[in-house]
């Protein structure tokens, strides 16, 4: 069983994914190629490589002594059944469940609130079309970007995960058009940072309240017990920032994405987010 963390990333998790990956036959399981030698688990090691380092499938290709072709397929037929096999584990917990497992400082300030939110960036290469440019261009970047929105519990398990948008979609726009705000109950807290202002009425017509940081006025300076609220909410939003730090430790989310890779975007975004929830809570104690 693998447990090299350096390599995969995912000691603990590996030991859970094998099972879904383990034993379920493809379409590329029956074209007698070479890459059949290696066994489920070299295969998965390869996948769990190329998730946590971005290496080329040429490098991956000298590294299992296979060819670069046999080692993308094997990359995305693992994808492909992981995918499937664990849409069950970014779950969005009822009410109740979050609130059971609520940190202490969360039930004294924050009791209300159901998810914690952050929007997101992956660089990609500059698209070929001029319309996929505009759609892809970020000014926040400076850069061609995809966007993605994360949501966490007050405990720190990644409970939801956006569609992927062009990098020029506002973070407004996401979480307007995402899940989310139909999964969102009456009395629920949302904490987010600056950029989601515009939300608020959306939010509220569903009697939601979002709590964000005070936004600065201009020539005037916060007041004490602004600069008080704004500490506060930093200090309780930064586990989502950790969230997606650990998502982004796997390096094929930080490298700058190709066409190809493109492409798989949401199902690599999802198994990299259950691989980070595999690896234990963000937050232990608070």
């Amino acid at each position: 069983m693998i447990s090299c963390t350096l390599w995969t990333g995912a000691c603990e998790a590996s030991t859970q994914v094998s099972y879904f990956a383990h034993d379920r036959p493809t379409t590329a399981d029956v074209r007698g190629e070479r890459y059949l030698d290696l066994g489920m688990e070299s295969k998965l090691l390869l996948f769990l490589v190329k998730m946590k380092h971005g290496l080329t499938f040429s490098a991956l290709g000298v590294l299992f002594g296979i060819h670069r072709t046999s080692a993308s397929r094997i990359f995305y037929t693992i994808l492909d059944v992981l995918y499937v096999s664990t849409q069950g584990w970014i779950q969005w917990f009822s009410r109740d469940v979050v609130h059971a497992s609520m940190p202490a400082s969360f039930q004294s300030k924050y009791p209300n609130c159901r998810v914690i939110v952050d929007c997101s960036e992956v660089r990609i290469e500059k698209p070929s079309k001029v319309s996929d440019r505009v759609h892809c261009w970020s000014n926040y970047k400076s850069d061609f970007t995809l966007k993605f929105l994360i949501g966490i519990t007050p405990s720190g398990y990644i409970t939801f995960i956006s569609d992927v948008y062009g990098g020029r979609a506002s973070d407004t726009y996401i979480i307007a058009n995402s899940r989310l705000v139909n999964l969102l109950e009456p009395g629920d807290m949302v904490m987010a940072d600056k950029g989601f202002p515009h939300v608020k009425c959306d939010l509220e017509s569903k009697d939601v309240t979002l709590v964000m940081p005070p936004f600065a006025r201009a020539n005037e300076q916060f007041t004490e017990a602004e600069m008080k609220e704004i500490y506060k909410v930093a200090s309780h939003r930064i586990h989502v920032e950790r969230c997606i730090q650990r998502i982004k430790s796997f390096a094929i989310l930080s490298h700058r994405l190709t066409p190809e890779l493109k492409c798989h975007i949401d199902k690599i975004l999802h198994v990299c987010s259950v691989l980070a929830n595999l690896q234990g809570l963000v937050i232990k104690t608070l």
